[in-house]
């Protein structure tokens, strides 16, 4: 009769597996969180600068969204809003966060002219930006495979035991 306690080759695997495990999501964790850094400086993120004049923003009513540009990292730095006579329309009557402007517009200066131009300056990311956001989603997708990696190594442990287990004896 065999003895199992002597063969104890694949539980002595589960240590390092784990180990592995471990220092894999640590370095991963690590990797995106120092590139998400990079990518969030200023010399990344604010790379370029452009300046667009008269945008027309299109029929602009209470609520509307209107994107002004699809750059990466987009963020506006100033904003003059007109209607379209050329009318000032009052900086209470719109806000903005990124690229994105929303309006609610002022029923005595504008009650039929609902068409906004837009003269703005803003910064955006470059290649790099856009690149390291691709990474960053990448990376951050792969941590829905680690319960397969897990449950994978789990699995050739399990069957490497039984093997030993019910792999009969050698022939003598």
């Amino acid at each position: 009769m065999r003895k199992l306690l002597n063969n104890r080759g694949q539980l002595q695997t589960l240590a390092p597996s784990l180990i592995a495990l471990v220092l894999a999501s640590v370095l991963l964790i690590f990797g995106i969180v120092m590139l998400q850094e990079f990518r969030d400086t200023d010399v990344v993120a604010k790379a370029n600068t452009a300046t667009i004049t008269n945008q027309a923003m299109g029929t602009v009513v209470s609520g509307t969204e209107v994107i002004l540009s699809t750059e990466s990292a987009c963020s506006i730095t100033s904003l003059a809003v007109t209607n379209e006579t050329g009318a000032v329309i009052n900086a209470a009557n719109y806000t903005y966060t990124g690229c994105t402007v929303t309006g609610t517009p002022d029923a005595t200066t504008n009650t039929t002219l609902k068409v906004w131009n837009a003269t703005y300056t803003f910064t955006y990311g470059d290649e790099v930006y856009t690149a390291a956001t691709s990474t960053v989603t990448g990376m951050g997708t792969f941590g829905d495979f680690w319960e397969i990696i897990v449950l994978a190594i789990v699995i050739s442990i399990v069957i490497g035991l039984l093997l030993m287990a019910f792999g009969g004896g050698r022939a003598t």
